[in-house]
């Protein structure tokens, strides 16, 4: 049977949801003004997805401009795709061209942002046919429906705050310090987040990285963003060393200072409280030991001025007792 009508009517969310609950098996068609996008569905999962958009198969066009695939050898495979039953992925995975964990990612990358998409369409028709899956021609896949829906919805939700912050696509990010793990759990990074800080090099632009990282647009937009949130990361534009580089220098000296200044505080603060008389300020209260050290260095210099002024003093008043025998004699 069925089950067909406007996005108008009755939105993506809501269809998902009901093919999730239902553990439907069949074939979803979803069309708005400018495409149309097929998902086959096993038991209520996600098995395959496909767009008349796509000219040639996305999942190569993505290794292509992420560097990962080169086209000739991908034009290549296709031709001998035609000779023999096997797939130009599958050939070009036996042939060492490609690594399978690659092409799995672009697949991730593809099927995630057609839902993206797909979940934010407004006007349209669906249909949803009660048929055997077709899969040729089909991006295959294995997501359960209802997880996906949770996770394209929190995207949409945070998209509009993480636009607002994305750098231009042609400014180069540079790192500011290296990751330690108090950093990342102090800022709570995740692996993407350090995958995409791996990938900066000074050289690659935004754009760059976001196509290398192999990881969905808002996946690695965000962690940029979360980056440079985090005053890890800074941007700049392409052809600027010199104003990058003294940007980076200032606030590595700044950083510094700071730093300085909170030990002479402390170093002042200290003092202040052992020459008052105060014991607890050398007896580990948390005082780091180099300031101890220059507490107890600056009492011994006064303790040994205070024993030589007594010398004097003594030695002072000796000479007056003696002079003053030698005038009476």
């Amino acid at each position: 049977m069925a089950l067909l009508g406007t996005l108008k009517g009755f939105g993506v969310t809501e269809i998902f949801q009901l093919i999730a609950q239902q553990m439907k098996t069949g074939t979803l068609i979803l069309t708005s003004p400018d495409s149309s996008v097929s998902l086959a569905f096993d038991n209520g999962i996600i098995e395959g997805i496909k767009s008349d958009r796509w000219e040639i198969d996305p999942r190569a066009e993505i290794l292509i401009k992420g560097g990962f695939l080169l086209e000739k050898d991908y034009r290549a495979a296709l031709e001998n795709e035609k000779k023999n039953s096997h797939r130009w992925h599958d050939i070009l995975i036996a042939q060492g061209k490609i690594k399978k964990t690659f092409l799995d990612r672009a697949s991730n990358v593809v099927i995630k942002s057609i839902l993206l998409e797909v979940f934010q369409w407004k006007e349209g028709n669906y249909r949803f046919e009660d048929w055997e899956v077709d899969t040729e021609n089909i991006l295959a896949c294995h997501i359960p429906s209802e997880g996906i829906i949770l996770d394209t919805l929190r995207v949409i939700d945070e998209w509009p705050m993480v636009k607002q912050k994305i750098p231009p696509v042609d400014y180069c990010p540079v790192t500011i310090m290296p990751l330690t793990e108090e950093i990342v759990k102090k800022h709570r990074l995740g692996a993407v987040d350090m995958h995409i800080y791996d990938l900066i090099d000074e050289k690659r632009s935004v754009e760059d990285i976001v196509r290398q990282s192999l990881e969905p647009p808002f996946e690695a937009l965000s962690s940029i963003v979360r980056l440079l949130d985090s005053g890890l990361v800074e941007v700049f534009p392409q052809g600027t060393k010199e104003v990058r580089d003294s940007s980076i220098a200032r606030r590595i000296l700044l950083a510094k200072i700071k730093k300085v200044m909170v030990y002479v505080l402390l170093a002042v603060a200290a003092g202040s409280l052992y020459l008052a008389g105060d014991p607890r300020v050398l007896k580990g209260i948390g005082i780091p030991e180099k300031i101890t050290s220059c507490v107890r260095d600056q009492k011994e210099l006064a303790a040994d001025y205070a024993q030589r002024e007594i010398m004097l003093l003594r030695l002072g008043t000796d000479t007056d007792n003696r002079l003053s025998a030698s005038s009476r004699e």
